[in-house]
């Protein structure tokens, strides 16, 4: 699969386009319903919030159940399964914050992600990494301590599609860090003695990502997280 060379712009066109069949990949169509398997079954990876601006998230699959917030329009949501309530289809969702609750299917599409593609079934990709089976290996520039040249980090990658991938980094003195990505975006690291992993910074600059977890940085190329 190719990069894509300009990525920021790649995840705006990513989230704007509609889902083209091919891309569907056994899906139930374009929207969600209740037929449409979770992502640990098969099923699309996430959805897209679609069509008519905020989304109001109810405590229980049916029309008449509270309010508990609200989603934006094109947000996304991971996908955990969707039901048929009095004759409607409903999935289950989330906000930013940790509410939980149910959103009518119809305003629901599988979600494209940055490269173009329709991610299916559960990233596995934290759990390949964490058993060594990469899809790639090489080296990377980092610096472990505030203040340190950027020097060489032994790198394995588990890519799991759309950008979902696990980096593990391993410095000279063999101190290893988990990195996480989601949709081609650095999300957090795994925590350790030097940290809990969120406390991070990153941009990317000339397609790399430079990032910083805790005192530790690191510059990572696009294509480990794509492949060539």
């Amino acid at each position: 699969m190719r990069r894509p060379p300009l990525l920021l712009l790649a995840l705006v066109a990513a989230l704007s386009a509609p889902v083209r069949a091919e891309d569907r990949g056994g899906t139930a169509g374009v929207e969600a319903k209740a037929s449409t398997p979770a992502a640990v079954e098969g099923g699309p990876r996430r959805w897209q919030v679609i069509g008519g601006g905020p989304l109001e998230l109810r405590d229980a699959p049916s029309s008449d159940a509270p309010v508990i917030g609200t989603l934006d329009e094109g947000a996304l949501l991971p996908n955990t399964g969707c039901v048929a309530a009095r004759g409607e289809a409903w999935c289950a969702a989330g906000t930013a914050t940790g509410m939980r609750g149910h959103v009518p299917a119809r305003r629901l599409r599988a979600a494209r992600a940055i490269d173009g593609t329709v991610p299916m079934g559960p990233d596995d990709s934290a759990r390949r990494a964490r058993k060594g089976d990469f899809d790639a290996r090489g080296v990377i520039r980092c610096a472990q301590e505030r203040g340190q040249e950027l020097g060489d980090c032994e790198m394995g990658v588990a890519r799991s599609g759309g950008g979902d991938a696990t980096v593990v980094l391993r410095f000279p003195n063999g101190f290893a860090r988990l990195l996480y990505f989601t949709n081609g975006a650095f999300v957090s690291a795994n925590a350790t003695m030097s940290g809990v992993g969120t406390d991070t910074d990153q941009r990317r600059q000339d397609e790399r990502h430079l990032i910083r977890v805790d005192d530790q940085r690191y510059e990572l190329p696009d294509e480990i997280l794509f492949g060539d």
